[in-house]
């Protein structure tokens, strides 16, 4: 799977501030845009978004900025991922209305790409913005490996 760049963009973000949270002043939308190289008004949008789906309080004015709302231990990556991405379907035919695969009913791949987003959508559940920013923090793939249940 890929993510989109709405969703890359939003992590940015997000790790973004939760790397700054012990600074007096938060970082701003130009900030972070000038940090990654992305624009203004695209970052402005997501943030807008990410406060809507309350991880971010937004400031305007002079000393504003953007700021979590929740701690970076308490935001899950599987969640901002899953209100982040619009599309889910790695093949035509997770989806019955556009689905025309002539296949389906005897080809098994559906049901092994289910189970690979499954789990990859658990180890993304295992991890918060604090392992991603704090040096050290995050469990070695090994250890997150072993989290995902097996069927």
């Amino acid at each position: 799977m890929r993510l989109t760049q709405w969703t890359d963009y939003s992590l940015r973000v997000l790790m973004y501030c939760a790397a700054t949270e012990e600074r007096p002043t938060p970082p701003t939308i130009s900030e972070i845009a000038q940090a990654h190289g992305i624009s203004r008004s695209h970052l402005t949008k997501i943030a807008m978004t990410l406060a809507a789906a309350g991880w971010l309080e937004t400031t305007r004015g002079r000393g504003g900025g953007l700021r979590l709302l929740k701690p970076a231990d308490q935001i899950v990556l599987g969640t901002v991922v899953r209100q982040t991405e619009t599309d889910f379907n790695l093949v035509e035919c997770f989806d019955p209305a556009v689905n025309t695969c002539r296949l389906d009913g005897l080809c098994q791949l559906k049901r092994i790409l289910k189970a690979a987003m499954a789990e990859y959508l658990a180890v993304l559940d295992g991890v918060t913005l604090a392992d991603l920013v704090t040096p050290g923090h995050l469990p070695s793939c090994e250890q997150v490996i072993a989290w995902v249940p097996r069927a």
